[in-house]
């Protein structure tokens, strides 16, 4: 159930947005022929009302392509125009198609349909060349760029940095390479940062720890040197995004999907699922779920405040530094559910019968009550409704060194609640195996996520609630 080597996951994220592209391009559609009714001829609103579903529904088939998706990328936005149009002929002839066998076809006005089909492709384009805007637009912030590097070049790898030049959509940004040859493999613009030696230096900012870039290419060969195992050693324990571009195959670190990257076949290393448009169906249901939960809930949490407040001495809400997307120190907020403790004593998991926890905290924490003001963390970015649950830094700095593959999970949000919570690793993880389960089920939804996923796991999580008893 949780292979590491997974290739289901690699499409998810593409597949989404395929389906996205479909939908923008099938509003184009028939909002180009409500136009032509509304300005040119009156017509039997029955009749049409029909031709609007069908059109609607096989444009989102016909256009939910990941080769168009690719092909909004490219650097000349005309070259799509004759694949739009070629797609849009197909939607056409559907509609027509479906008129002559409901025997309707008499009654479709021959001037609305010849303009439809005659305007629509230029429709389609001016739709194409909004989406490339508003996505160059949201990617001209550096803040929503990678910054990568590329490590041991071959041929393949010329070609992806090429790619990734022409293709800015993609949102990679590649500062430099290293490599021990002295013949410059990729392009003759990217900088050579040194050789294999210096990015084992080079990787780890010395002053905080963390990796300098967020995406690492590695260039496979069929002879690979021996400072290539080190480096991937120290990825192993990072938040970095690894890529390795093949001209002979390796599988040296878990979750190994083959991935599309510009245009260019690439292998990724437990990649996050929310690379560019992808995150923003999230974002939004995020955002849209913790806004109208916080209006909801608002008279709870004003009660809960103030029970609070009458069980123990103390602040209302209680608030901890823990890891959020890509390592990131987040302060995650909680409504307070055990007495004040000394200022510098140990983090420690609450257990059965905590002494440290008030009774209206038992309560709370019982009924996960006192996680609602997270919905403020996911509305302000910090968090998800739906991912990884957020450890203690301390309980972080533990793990990434006794479970495999811990790191990865911090590819993504955290959340309010997510896929191991669900399935009975709630509360308590009182060894290490436990840990170990509940990372499996966070990587498997970073390598499964889908909306569909986010929903389920929402749905199963009140039922959860009202019956959990892992919670303390």
């Amino acid at each position: 159930m949780f292979s590491s080597h997974s290739t289901s996951s690699a499409s998810q994220p593409a597949h989404l947005l395929s389906v996205l592209t479909g939908v923008a391009f099938g509003a184009a559609i028939c909002l180009t022929l409500l136009a032509i009714i509304l300005n040119v001829e009156r017509v039997d609103a029955d009749v049409f009302f029909i031709r609007f579903l069908i059109a609607a529904m096989t444009s989102i088939i016909v256009f939910s392509s990941h080769r168009l998706l690719n092909s909004l990328q490219d650097r000349n936005p005309f070259s799509l125009f004759p694949k739009l149009t070629w797609r849009w002929f197909i939607v056409f002839m559907v509609v027509l198609l479906t008129a002559y066998v409901d025997k309707m076809s008499e009654q479709l006005s021959r001037k609305v349909m010849l303009l439809w089909l005659v305007i629509t492709p230029f429709s389609l384009m001016a739709m194409a060349i909004i989406i490339r805007r508003i996505a160059t637009f949201y990617y001209s912030n550096p803040a929503r760029r990678r910054k990568a590097v590329l490590i041991w070049s071959n041929s393949a790898c010329a070609d992806l940095i090429d790619s990734l030049r022409n293709s800015p959509l993609a949102a990679v940004d590649v500062i430099g390479f290293f490599d021990n040859r002295s013949a410059s493999r990729p392009p003759s613009k990217l900088e050579r940062l040194g050789d294999l030696g210096d990015a084992i230096e080079w990787i780890i900012d010395p002053e905080t720890g963390k990796v300098k870039v967020d995406v690492v290419f590695i260039g496979m060969n069929t002879k690979e040197p021996e400072e290539l195992a080190e480096i991937l050693e120290i990825l192993y324990d990072s938040t970095a995004t690894t890529y390795f571009v093949p001209e002979s195959l390796i599988f040296g670190m878990p979750g190994i999907q083959l991935r599309e990257l510009a245009g260019k076949p690439v292998l990724a290393s437990v990649e996050t699922p929310f690379i560019g448009l992808a995150a923003l169906p999230k974002r939004i249901v995020d955002f849209v779920g913790a806004f109208i939960g916080i209006i909801l809930l608002s008279p709870i949490m004003i009660a809960i405040g103030v029970g609070v407040k009458l069980s123990s001495p103390g602040p209302i809400f209680f608030k901890q530094n823990r890891y959020g997307i890509a390592g990131k120190a987040i302060k995650v907020y909680k409504f307070r559910s055990m007495k004040i403790a000394p200022k510098d004593s140990p983090v420690i998991q609450a257990k059965v019968g905590d002494a440290r926890v008030t009774k209206f905290g038992s309560f709370i924490r019982k009924t996960s009550l006192d996680e609602l003001p997270q919905l403020f963390n996911v509305l302000t970015g910090d968090m998800s409704l739906v991912g990884p649950r957020p450890h203690a830094v301390a309980h972080n700095e533990l793990y990434r060194k006794l479970v495999t593959g811990y790191m990865f999970r911090h590819k993504i949000k955290p959340g309010i609640t997510g896929w191991a919570q669900v399935n009975g690793l709630r509360g308590e993880t009182d060894t290490l195996e436990k840990m170990q389960a509940r990372v499996d089920y966070d990587l498997y939804y970073l390598q499964h996520w889908s909306i569909w996923l986010d929903f389920v796991i929402l749905w199963r999580t009140v039922k959860v609630v009202f019956g959990d008893k892992n919670a303390y």
